[in-house]
């Protein structure tokens, strides 16, 4: 493999004067010699080390993407994870960025890591517990936060309308005769999606008579094997609730799975609906009814809008809300008299 000594002795440069004309300070080296380094870069195939560039240069072309990683979890397991990296490191390697996966445990440990590589930005998933302007003082880099609701006016975002499509389930379940629904996600108790989601269906709920009691928010990792253990709980809730909304499309299979192999039928005696339009919601049987996010705009936007900061270096945030849709499939039925 050639290295960058190589294109220098082929072209007859020094090393310093290669590294110039990989790294863009083409002002230092006239034009006869940038031809010679890179006919002497193509004639051997020399592919330049993105972390050399990164570390001596004064910016880098990679972002990074900044989740929390969970001990004993792997990184970025969920399809919805999957898919929104996936997007964005499409969409990062169309604009000539590599996209680096930054597990933040510890803070200090987080900022070292970006500081090591000296990325150019960052988009920041909200599981990150590190608030959104203690990241930007402490990273010192652009940065876009994703499903942010912490000191969210003063921050990059791209964000979904979690309450309206939250809104949407409960006015379909009202509708259909749902009085007493239990809410499955993790914790409510801080900003984010979940406590929106959770918002919006009550919201939509009590337009019709109904609610969820706060005894019916039953707090589950958004985990299918979590989601049929939760199913068990559901079942205990007296009087009993004829509806679950799961804050997550996995999560609510797992419900579904729980409480068929508790001998409840979904949706004659008990309906769910989750959130999220994962395509694995329309491969079981019935489909799962769900409120279907926008995941692969969501993540192209984010990518975009910390490209438009790095580029323009306005220091206006920017931040929008994705709409939702409903996704309609066969585990919500009308409300039914239930005697368990």
């Amino acid at each position: 493999m050639a290295t960058l000594k190589d294109v220098a002795a082929r072209a007859g440069v020094s090393a310093m004067t290669v590294s110039n004309v990989i790294n863009g300070r083409a002002g230092k080296v006239s034009e006869p010699t940038i031809a010679r380094v890179q006919e002497a870069i193509a004639a051997l195939g020399y592919v330049p080390s993105a972390a050399a560039r990164s570390l001596a240069g004064s910016s880098s072309r990679i972002l990074a993407l900044v989740y929390e990683a969970v001990p004993g979890r792997p990184a970025l397991e969920s399809p919805y994870e999957s898919l929104f990296v996936g997007v964005c490191e499409q969409a990062a390697r169309a604009e000539g960025y590599a996209l680096m996966l930054c597990g933040a445990s510890k803070a200090e440990d987080t900022v070292a890591q970006l500081r090591s590589w000296n990325v150019a930005g960052a988009i920041v998933m909200a599981t990150t517990r590190m608030p959104p302007g203690e990241f930007l003082e402490r990273s010192g880099i652009p940065a876009v936060f994703v499903d942010a609701y912490r000191e969210a006016d003063g921050i990059s975002r791209v964000n979904v309308d979690d309450v309206g499509g939250a809104r949407m389930v409960g006015e379909r379940l009202g509708r259909a005769g749902h009085r007493r629904v239990a809410f499955v996600g993790p914790t409510v108790d801080v900003p984010g999606v979940v406590r929106e989601r959770l918002r919006g269906l009550r919201a939509g709920l009590a337009a019709h008579g109904g609610g969820v009691e706060r005894r019916d928010v039953l707090l589950s990792e958004v985990d299918f094997v979590e989601g049929v253990a939760v199913a068990g709980r559901v079942l205990e809730r007296e009087p009993a609730v004829t509806a679950v909304f799961a804050s997550g499309d996995v999560l609510a299979l797992g419900v579904i799975m729980g409480l068929r192999r508790a001998g409840v039928s979904v949706p004659e005696e008990v309906s769910v609906v989750g959130f999220d339009g994962l395509d694995l919601a329309r491969y079981v049987d019935p489909p799962l009814t769900t409120v279907c996010q926008p995941i692969r705009d969501k993540a192209a936007t984010a990518v975009a809008f910390l490209l438009d900061e790095l580029h323009d270096g306005d220091g206006a945030p920017r931040q929008t809300v994705l709409p939702v849709a409903w996704q309609e499939g066969g585990t919500l039925g009308p409300a039914a008299s239930l005697d368990r």
